[in-house]
């Protein structure tokens, strides 16, 4: 009996090694919710593969149809499919999302002193860093065509008067000053012009989204839109601006047919075709743009996505662990080895700087201002606001009517939040 006693007591006991040892190997499977082309970029597929190799963790990676990411991934919030992480840019869109209640705060994180200035406040939401910003930087400006300014004695401007200056010597020389893909809206690009008056008053954020204030009462938004009207009218942006299309930005900056574009640096490694012109990239320079509210000019710094983790989950400890391993310096410079980006975090050295960044560092990083007006002004819009821009431009209608028509644009957008 004490023979058989044994036996059985020593079969129940690999039984229970047998079904306990399955159950760690498999470890946490997390559930990544997204927009699809944004999960496929390889770095983020490097730095998943990494943490699941380390952890024996799995991520579940779900990308959204990319035209609707962001209605599918409200609805799946909204009825409680809430996933252990999601990613989305930091902007004002976030509010339907309810970041406060459904997101992990990381203030206190010992990574958040190591994101870049001009990064940080895309990450922060109503004073709280809601999300590790991991994703593709850049320097946007204005580009211009180095040989065709030293060929004409131009040297870069450094006000607002200057760069104005500029434009008209290059009209008088048959030249046209800027590429302007109007007829596409969003490549006006005007909220470079806002950067600086969000960053000076962030009160007005705060004022406008609480539907205090319009569009109207800032002073720097009238002589914004009194800029853009006179320098159509001058013949800044050619003749056919109304009709200009995106598409044909590398054709006209490649011939020599415009000397400068408001445009991001990384827009030169990914999208400018170098061998089929007469300028190649590193022909081009980066300086501030200049749109009549700052009198220095001003850069902007990147859009980027949030990777954040799911405070009410049950594998919120494995969600936070996989982004405070996003975030050690040895981790993501081996995700973005070799990426043609600006640096997200200070510690980051394997990504390869834009030759026109390199070049004019220290104007750069003196006037760059984060990304503000469209990730923290609910209902700005790109494309609406360059769409009331256009038509007064075209003379449709005047500098009041084009800040009421972008005004209207945005009060709608934000009388739709407050009702949701």
């Amino acid at each position: 009996m004490k023979k058989r006693a044994a036996v059985l007591t020593a079969i129940m006991a690999a039984s229970t090694i047998l079904t306990a040892v399955p159950a760690m190997a498999e470890g946490v499977t997390l559930t990544l919710y997204g927009n699809a082309d944004d999960l496929a970029k390889p770095y983020m597929q490097k730095i998943i593969s990494m943490w699941e190799e380390e952890s024996g963790n799995t991520i579940d990676v779900q990308g959204l149809d990319t035209n609707n990411a962001e209605t599918i991934a409200l609805t799946k919030f909204t009825t409680g499919d809430i996933p252990d992480l999601y990613i989305h840019f930091g902007n004002a869109n976030l509010n339907n999302f309810n970041p406060l209640d459904n997101f992990v705060d990381w203030t206190d994180a010992e990574w958040v002193s190591d994101i870049q200035d001009s990064v940080l406040p895309q990450a922060t939401y109503n004073g709280a860093v809601i999300g590790l910003p991991f994703w593709e930087a850049s320097n946007s400006g204005c580009f211009y065509n180095k040989k065709i300014f030293e060929e004409l004695g131009l040297e870069q401007p450094t006000t607002q008067a200057e760069f104005d200056a500029v434009c008209d010597t290059l009209l008088e020389n048959d030249i046209q000053p800027i590429y302007l893909a109007a007829a596409d809206g969003w490549p006006i690009l005007y909220q470079f012009a806002f950067d600086p008056v969000v960053a000076e008053h962030p009160e007005y954020v705060e004022q406008l989204n609480a539907g205090e204030m319009n569009y109207a009462d800032i002073p720097e938004i009238t002589a914004m839109c009194e800029w853009f009207q006179s320098a159509a009218e001058k013949g800044y942006f050619g003749e056919t601006y109304a009709s200009d299309k995106w598409d044909y930005t590398s054709e006209v900056l490649g011939t020599g047919e415009a000397a400068m574009m408001f445009c991001w640096d990384t827009w030169f490694d990914t999208d400018y075709d170098s061998e089929s012109y007469d300028y190649v990239g590193s022909d081009f320079g980066i300086m501030p743009v200049f749109m009549g509210t700052r009198d220095q000019g001003t850069y902007e710094g990147g859009n980027v996505n949030l990777m954040m983790a799911n405070k009410n989950g049950e594998n919120v400890e494995a969600a936070k662990d996989f982004i405070n391993f996003m975030a050690q310096p040895e981790n993501y410079n081996a995700a973005f080895e070799g990426v043609a980006t600006a640096a997200v975090f200070k510690q980051e050295t394997s990504n390869v700087n834009s030759t026109q960044y390199e070049e004019n560092k220290e104007s750069v990083d003196s006037l760059i201002n984060a990304s503000g007006a469209q990730p923290k002004i609910i209902g700005f819009s790109q494309s609406e606001g360059g769409s009331a821009l256009l038509q007064l431009m075209k003379g449709e209608v005047d500098v009041e009517g084009c800040i009421k028509l972008m005004d209207d644009d945005r009060n709608a957008t934000l009388a739709s939040f407050q009702q949701e």
